[in-house]
């Protein structure tokens, strides 16, 4: 086929062929770009967190009567309070903790192993009584968990000696392994210890808790834990549980641990915030991004689609007359049909070769303001290749038409 009568059609439509260039390259820039996003928080809503999440439930006490000022009296309520949950049928295990799950805010400390110079790190850290690795799901790789001696009780509120980690922060600490047995020790920022050294007595597998929605608290210590053996609790911020219920049962268990912790001490109120729900709100600002990203797509493409197919219709109608001299001459059906979607494969070629750096200009953009999701080359070729097949099927109409035109209308008048 001859690209010269082609070439000077569009260019005596030089307008028309220069917008629709730049909505295919507006198009394909954005689409990648929204594709990116949406399989950067995809990525994230199916990241395992290590734990029973569909079964475990949050419960907090908050206590109106100045008792729960002492410690002694809060220890022994926390006690009394455990074996109470656990009795509870439906109830699989139960720990007294200041882990909630799926929260952006958590406690942060900068540990390194003790007698060393290496620099500091940053870990989750949280307290728990000893039922806290069964009431979360994870499984010890290496140790034990807690015991009842490791606790932070008695007259002399002595400081726990061990601490259970998770395997991530454990590799982190000691690169070479062999941290069970080793002492850790928590430090300020430049590296000077503030506290007395611990020893890891366990480390458990996953753990995954958003600290915050910045790719630096996502890829820093998100996966990174240490447990700290100690009751938690007082006055101020009551006292909370993280109760794992047998599946299923969540429902039915919840106004029995009500009842339970009343009973024990009606001076309270008990709230309650299970983990589905708590990790639903988390990643809704997600699953609204990707709501919104996928309608931009398909409006986009449709537009795009559209105004293909609105152009191409429009230059058939207009070149009606030409067209049927061209037959007149001898040119084939298949001859026209093959012009316009040659023509059509010109212009969104251009207009891909122009949206492909408006992607990655796009995407260069949006990490350096906002995210750290690069694009992959494999994702802007596929852009490329729906945006062809978007072209060709949205010219496919007209072009069948033109071919359609008979000889005879070269001779019409009007």
């Amino acid at each position: 086929m001859h690209l010269g009568p082609i070439l000077r059609a569009m260019k005596h439509n030089r307008t028309r062929v220069t917008l629709l260039v730049l909505e295919i390259a507006m198009t394909l820039a954005i689409v990648t770009n929204c594709v990116n996003v949406i399989i950067a928080e995809r990525a994230k809503m199916s990241r395992p967190s290590g734990f029973d999440d569909d079964n475990i439930l949050w419960v907090r006490a908050r206590p109106f009567t100045l008792d729960y000022r002492e410690d002694a009296f809060v220890n022994t309520r926390i006690d009394a309070d455990l074996r109470s949950l656990q009795s509870i049928p439906g109830v699989k295990a139960v720990a007294n903790s200041s882990l909630q799950l799926w929260e952006g805010s958590v406690t942060s400390t900068s540990i390194k192993p003790a007698g060393t110079s290496q620099p500091p790190i940053g870990t989750q850290t949280y307290w728990s009584t000893k039922g806290i690795i069964d009431t979360l799901g994870v499984k010890i790789v290496e140790g034990r968990g807690f015991i009842e001696g490791d606790h932070n009780v008695g007259p002399e509120n002595d400081v726990p000696r061990v601490v259970v980690i998770s395997q991530t922060l454990a590799g982190a600490l000691f690169p070479k392994g062999g941290a069970l047995g080793k002492a850790i020790v928590m430090t300020q920022a430049d590296g000077k210890p503030v506290a007395e050294p611990q020893t890891v007595v366990g480390v458990f597998d996953t753990f995954f808790n958003p600290t915050g929605s910045s790719p630096e608290s996502w890829g820093g210590i998100a996966d990174r834990a240490m447990f700290v053996p100690s009751r938690v609790g007082g006055y101020g911020y009551g006292v909370r549980y993280l109760v794992r219920t047998e599946p299923g049962e969540m429902g039915t268990v919840m106004p029995k641990i009500e009842q339970a912790l009343l009973q024990g001490d009606s001076r309270r109120v008990i709230d309650f915030e299970p983990a589905p729900e708590k990790k639903a709100q988390w990643f809704a600002g997600a699953r609204l991004t990707v709501f919104v990203m996928s309608a931009l797509i398909v409006v986009l493409v449709f537009v795009t689609a559209l105004g293909i197919l609105g152009i191409t219709a429009l230059s058939v109608s207009e070149r009606t007359k030409q067209i049927g001299t061209r037959r007149a001459l001898g040119a084939t059906r298949s001859d026209i049909l093959r012009h316009f979607m040659m023509e059509n494969w010109l212009t969104t070629t251009a207009g891909i070769v122009a949206g492909v750096i408006g992607a990655y200009a796009l995407n260069f953009l949006l990490v350096s303001k906002l995210t750290d999701v690069k694009m992959p080359w494999e994702l802007v070729a596929s852009g490329v290749v729906l945006l062809w097949i978007n072209g060709l099927v949205a010219t496919l109409p007209p072009a069948l038409r033109a071919a359609r035109v008979p000889p005879s209308i070269a001779t019409r008048s009007v």
